[in-house]
């Protein structure tokens, strides 16, 4: 699963688009739509001056939801990023209600896997997609199979994004086998990922990569991007 986001919205709404559908027809399986927060932990420099500059356009949730709506028709997959407190100060059930049909899972940083159900239990339809990093352990695994999500985003780095992995790392081949191995999550590799070296070495351990930074960087040139995303599937 070849996977990419952009930050929702940015640099203005018709590039955004212009934006989307160069993911979308370049063959990648999935994207991830960042709603813009004003404490992005994290999130690197590149893609956190894009939020900044977003915010500062007056790109809101509702903005972006809204743009999600108008590109429904896309059988790209989609997923929004974005933090807990968006959620909770939109309203559990008014966010979900908002989104419903149209989403294949919601990625929340800041939101331990452990507490997710509590977002289900005040109305939440849309499956959350679990984290794995580093420090996973095989009794966390079970919580991962609670959740309705197909995928497992497994962070390859210790820090921000923009970070650089290293994917013959014995320890990082080790977790993402132990997932694998003990539930029915394809395991997407998130931070690290910047060239087609890095992708192919990601799809060879995992079964998925997600490139944030790098394509963030590109967003204001729909042509740049679009040359990007061919550099990765090479």
């Amino acid at each position: 699963m070849k996977g990419i986001y952009l930050a929702g919205g940015y640099p203005d709404t018709n590039t955004f688009r212009d934006c989307f559908h160069a993911v979308a027809t370049s063959g990648f399986d999935f994207i991830e739509v960042g709603i813009p927060f004003n404490d992005p932990i994290a999130d690197g420099p590149v893609i956190a001056r894009a939020i900044h500059d977003s915010l500062g356009n007056g790109v809101t949730p509702d903005q972006v939801m809204n743009e999600i709506h108008s590109l429904r028709n896309s059988n790209i997959k989609k997923y929004v990023m974005t933090y807990a407190n968006i959620i909770y100060s939109y309203g559990i059930k008014k966010f979900s209600d908002r989104l419903t049909g149209l989403l294949n899972g919601i990625i929340i940083p800041d939101l331990p896997n452990r507490m997710a159900h509590l977002f289900h239990e005040n109305g939440l339809d849309i499956p959350i997609v679990p984290f794995a990093t580093l420090e996973t352990r095989e009794s966390d695994l079970v919580m991962m199979n609670r959740s309705g999500s197909e995928i497992v985003y497994f962070i390859g780095v210790r820090g921000i994004t923009g970070a650089q992995s290293n994917f013959e790392s014995p320890e990082l081949v080790h977790k993402i086998r132990m997932i694998k191995e003990n539930t029915d999550k394809k395991v997407v590799i998130g931070f690290g990922i910047k060239t087609g070296e890095d992708a192919r070495q990601a799809l060879k351990i995992g079964d998925g990569f997600v490139v944030g930074t790098e394509a963030v960087r590109r967003q204001r040139d729909p042509e740049a991007l679009r040359d990007y995303l061919r550099s990765l599937c090479q």
